[in-house]
């Protein structure tokens, strides 16, 4: 018996594929301004992170990191104004709070020491001490005064 020859049906594709999404630039704005990122942004579009970033470039002429870096600090801007604002209506923990954050004010001093750099040299010669000819050496240098004597000193790189 013959066999019957396999005919192969032809897929017809549409020219361009699926129909992209549309993207609603106004609610991804909000979004940005509050704070959210591509990931939850995307989520809510109902699309790929990667379409997101993809259609900013195409609809907005931009890479998505400088688009959310434009919103995101148009919305610090608008948070910051109002905490501005609720400060100068008399809230004083707003007013501490803004001091601590803006003009960098505390409540204690700061805990800072300065020396001169001879602290350090003097740690650096002491961890040179290997024994305690090294010691007594620099001991006697120190009565001397005198730059001549030198500790048997050998430097050992780390």
């Amino acid at each position: 018996m013959a066999k019957k020859p396999i005919v192969k049906k032809k897929i017809q594709r549409q020219n361009g594929g699926r129909k992209p999404k549309p993207i609603n630039w106004d609610d991804v704005d909000k979004f940005l301004v509050s704070g959210a990122n591509g990931v939850q942004i995307a989520a809510y579009v109902g699309v790929c992170q990667d379409t997101l970033y993809i259609r900013c470039k195409e609809d907005k002429g931009v890479d998505f990191s400088v688009y959310l870096a434009e919103k995101r600090q148009k919305g610090n801007s608008l948070l910051l104004g109002k905490q501005y604002q609720v400060a100068m209506s008399g809230n004083v923990s707003m007013l501490i709070w803004l001091g601590k954050q803006r003009l960098e004010q505390s409540e204690q001093p700061k805990d800072t020491q300065e020396f001169n750099g001879s602290l350090s040299n003097l740690l650096d010669v002491m961890h040179m001490i290997k024994s305690a000819e090294d010691f007594d050496a620099l001991v006697q240098m120190a009565k001397d005064n005198k730059k001549e004597v030198k500790p048997k000193v050998e430097v050992i790189e780390r």
